[in-house]
């Protein structure tokens, strides 16, 4: 690995890490985050710990998530990271290969760390969600600008109200090379759709 992969990546690393505790991690990672799409998907279902046997042995996940779309059958596979040091890319590029071994749709982090320059470069290209968990208070504290169709209200400074936690998605840009950072509050309407989009990969249309 070279220097620049072990640096931690800037857009995951602007906020403070948040003050939580594993239950309390546990709790949004399941309910807040994965569950608030149950209104986005058909048949959701999130299970915590749950055992699955792959093609090289059995994996015992953070947590899983199922629904159908189209008619077909969908298994995301989530490993959240109650962390302080950053996230390297080998613990990516392990739970890639536990996606291949089960035959998952789709691989997601949820991080209370940032992530390394390595892990985020092997996560855009292989398609599996990183996410990062701050405090709101950070967040709304810092932000100025005017609503756009991925901030919400209270994001732009207009209202009081401030979630204790938000999360973060990091994906590929519009740009080659480039990082598009999302926030995602549990306050904002669009934010049970950009969970099933952009955390659990529902299909477009």
């Amino acid at each position: 690995m070279s220097e620049d992969d072990s640096r931690v990546a800037r857009p995951t690393a602007l906020y403070p890490q948040p003050e939580i505790t594993p239950s309390e991690f546990e709790k949004f990672v399941a309910h807040q985050l994965l569950g608030s799409a149950d209104s986005k998907v058909n048949d959701l279902v999130v299970t915590l710990h749950e055992k699955i046997v792959g093609t090289d042995g059995v994996y015992d996940f953070d947590a899983t998530v199922r629904y159908r779309f189209a008619g077909m059958s969908f298994l995301v596979l989530v490993e959240a990271k109650l962390h302080k040091n950053p996230i390297k890319r080998e613990l990516v590029q392990v739970l890639h290969q536990k996606v291949q071994s089960v035959g998952a749709h789709k691989g997601v982090m949820v991080s209370t760390a940032p992530y390394q320059t390595g892990a985020l470069q092997f996560a855009k290209v292989h398609g599996i969600a990183l996410v990062t968990v701050t405090e709101g208070r950070f967040v709304f504290n810092t932000r100025d600008a005017a609503p756009t169709p991925h901030t919400s209200r209270e994001e732009a400074g207009e209202g009081f109200g401030q979630p204790r936690f938000v999360a973060h998605h990091f994906g590929p840009g519009g740009k080659p090379g480039t990082t598009q950072a999302w926030l995602m509050s549990p306050d904002d309407d669009e934010y049970p759709c950009y969970v099933a989009e952009l955390v659990l990969g529902q299909p477009s249309g």
